[in-house]
C-alpha cells in the first residue's frame, strides 16, 4: 500500500493533465490507513469512518445544482452554528469640488459613505441516509461508491434549494404557503422529507408576507409584457442583468414557450439554436432555472394539501448576491455494515442561509414574485 501511495505521489500531475494536490495524495492515505488499519473492536469494526469524502460532496455541488452554483454569496462551510454576516451597498457619484489646498477635505467625511448592515444565518441540521442492499454490491456493474456519493451530494444540493425557494417557518392552522389548509407540524413531520421546509423562511414566503423591499404580483394571462413588468419592479436591479436569475415553475415555462415572443427568440433570435445548436438558458434576456420541487398553487401562491386546487402558474425574479448561505461544518459521512443485510450510508450536515431584501443603504427589492398565471 506505501509503495501505491508513493507511486500516486510521483504520477500526481499525470491525472487528465491536471493536479493532483498534496491535500488528494493525503486523504487517499487517510482513507487508505483508515481500511487498512481500523482501531474499532468488536461491532465497531464494521463502521469505518470516511470523512474525506465531505469534499467529494461539496465538489460536486456544481455538478448537481440548478441554481446554488449561480449565488455569489457562498459562505463555505466554516461558518459558526448562528452568524452575522455584512452586507454593504454601493458607492455613490462622484462629488464636485475645487482643488484642496489644506487637510480638511481628507479629514472630514465624505458623503460617499458605504452602506454597511448585517444579516443572520442560521444552520439546520439535516441527516441523509442511504441505504445499500447486499444483493446491489454484489452484483452491480457499476461503481456503487461512486453512485452512493452522487446520491448523497443531490441530497444536500436538492435539500439547499427547496429550502431557499419554499421555507417557510409557520405552523399556523392556514397560512404556510406550503400547505396552506392544513397545520404544518401534523403534515410535515419531524422525521419526514418535507421537515425541511419549516426550518427557515425562504424566497416564497418573504415576498408573500411582504416583508420590505419584496413583493408579488397577479399576472393572471400570462404574456412576454409580464415578465419586463415583473422584472422592472427590482428598479436599480432590474437593469443588472448578469447578476439576476429568473426561478420559474415548470408547467410555467412550458406555457412561455407558446408565447409568441419567446417562440420567436428560439427560432430568429440571439437564443436559436442556429447560433451555437442548442437553446440558451435565458428568458427574456435573463438567465432562468425551472424549479423541480415547486409546482402549481392556489391563486394565492400557496399550496394545498389537496393536488386539485392546485392550478396556477408562478415564476420569481431574484438578484443573485442576496442570497447568503453556507455550511457549519464539513459533511460527516460514516459507512455501517449490518452483517449479510446492507450497508447504511449515514451523512450529517448542517445548512443555513438568509434572503437579504435589499442592500444596505439603498431601497431596490431584490425579490419579486409573479402569481396566479394561468398555465
Amino acid at each position: 500500500m506505501n509503495k501505491l501511495i508513493d507511486r500516486i505521489k510521483e504520477l500526481r500531475a499525470d491525472i487528465i493533465s491536471a493536479e493532483v494536490f498534496e491535500k488528494e495524495v493525503a486523504d487517499y492515505e487517510k482513507n487508505a490507513n483508515e481500511v487498512e488499519h481500523t482501531t474499532n473492536t468488536g461491532y465497531g469494526k464494521e463502521l469505518v469512518p470516511v470523512d474525506t469524502l465531505s469534499d467529494t460532496v461539496y465538489n460536486s455541488v456544481p455538478a448537481y445544482a440548478t441554481f446554488l452554483d449561480k449565488l455569489p454569496w457562498f459562505h463555505w462551510n466554516n461558518m459558526g452554528a448562528s452568524v452575522k454576516v455584512a452586507v454593504k451597498g454601493e458607492v455613490w457619484f462622484a462629488v464636485g469640488n475645487s482643488e484642496w489646498t489644506t487637510g480638511a477635505g481628507i479629514l472630514a467625511q465624505g458623503k460617499n459613505r458605504l452602506g454597511t448592515g448585517d444579516v443572520t444565518i442560521t444552520q439546520a441540521p439535516m441527516i441523509i441516509s442511504v441505504d445499500i442492499s447486499k444483493k446491489l454490491t454484489n452484483h452491480s456493474i457499476t461503481d456503487v461508491e461512486t453512485s452512493v456519493m452522487e446520491d448523497i451530494s443531490k441530497q444536500v444540493v436538492r435539500t439547499a434549494e427547496s429550502m431557499i425557494i419554499n421555507g417557510d417557518t409557520s405552523n399556523a392552522s392556514t397560512g404556510n404557503v406550503n400547505c396552506d389548509d392544513a397545520v404544518p407540524t401534523s403534515t410535515f413531520a419531524s422525521g419526514a422529507d418535507d421537515h425541511r421546509l419549516l426550518l427557515d423562511n425562504g424566497i416564497r414566503k418573504i415576498a408573500l408576507a411582504g416583508w420590505a423591499n419584496t413583493g408579488y404580483i397577479d399576472v393572471w394571462t400570462l404574456e412576454f409584457d409580464d415578465f419586463i413588468t415583473v422584472r422592472a419592479l427590482l428598479w436599480d436591479y432590474s437593469y443588472d442583468l448578469a447578476n439576476l436569475l429568473l426561478l420559474i415553475n415548470g408547467n410555467t415555462y412550458n406555457k412561455t414557450l407558446t408565447i409568441a415572443e419567446f417562440k420567436n427568440q428560439y427560432q430568429n433570435g440571439i437564443a436559436s439554436t442556429v447560433v451555437d445548436g442548442k437553446l440558451q438558458n435565458k428568458l427574456a434576456w435573463v438567465e432562468y432555472v425551472v424549479c423541480r420541487d415547486f409546482g402549481l398553487t392556489q391563486a394565492d401562491w400557496k399550496q394545498s394539501a389537496t393536488p386539485a386546487s392546485n392550478t396556477k402558474g408562478w415564476f420569481a425574479y431574484i438578484y443573485k448576491p442576496a442570497i447568503q448561505w453556507g455550511y457549519w461544518q464539513p459533511i460527516e459521512i460514516d459507512v455501517i455494515k449490518i452483517p449479510w443485510k446492507w450497508y447504511a450510508v449515514i451523512a450529517t450536515v448542517e445548512f443555513g442561509f438568509t434572503i437579504v431584501n435589499k442592500k444596505a443603504g439603498q431601497t431596490s427589492p431584490s425579490v419579486w414574485l409573479a402569481i396566479n398565471a394561468t398555465v
